[in-house]
């Protein structure tokens, strides 16, 4: 299953950057976050893994993230696994002028077992969920609190 989403964030390219790649503001902008541990390599770099733990409904979600690919202040890509499938993402940041960044983002599922069927109908769960991820972070960057 594969989707995209875009959001226009009023803030500098750069701003948005240091925001996104800034660890400690996940629990701040991604829904259910709980922590994220480096398991080999160095934070965010190519090569990198780590396990990502999500609280999801009082139950411990543990995704393995490997970094892919990372271009300075524009691009960020990795995958991330668990028992029941992997999912591709690739974020790419983009200055529309000095003020406004725009950030797209293409996830591509791939779930295995009786994630597969349900896959079918959690499509606009995970539409929902990863746009207000983006909205919250949004919010984060416009209103100076990406600096606390």
């Amino acid at each position: 299953m594969k989707q995209k989403f875009e959001i226009e964030i009023d803030a500098s390219a750069t701003r948005v950057w240091a925001a996104f790649t800034n660890p400690t503001n996940m629990k701040r902008w991604v829904q259910n976050f709980e922590s994220i541990t480096v398991t080999s390599g160095e934070a965010g770099q190519p090569g990198s893994t780590a396990d990502v733990v999500f609280n999801e409904n009082g139950k411990k979600v543990v995704l393995k993230e490997t970094v892919t690919e990372r271009r300075e202040g524009t691009f960020f890509a990795g995958t991330y696994e668990s028992p029941h499938g992997a999912t591709l993402i690739v974020h790419h940041f983009e200055p529309v002028d000095d003020h406004t960044t725009r950030w797209t983002s293409w996830c591509n599922f791939t779930f295995t077992g009786f994630m597969r069927f349900l896959s079918l109908f959690i499509a606009g769960a995970i539409r929902k969920r990863t746009e207000g991820d983006m909205a919250r972070f949004k919010l984060l960057v416009e209103t100076d609190e990406a600096n606390d």
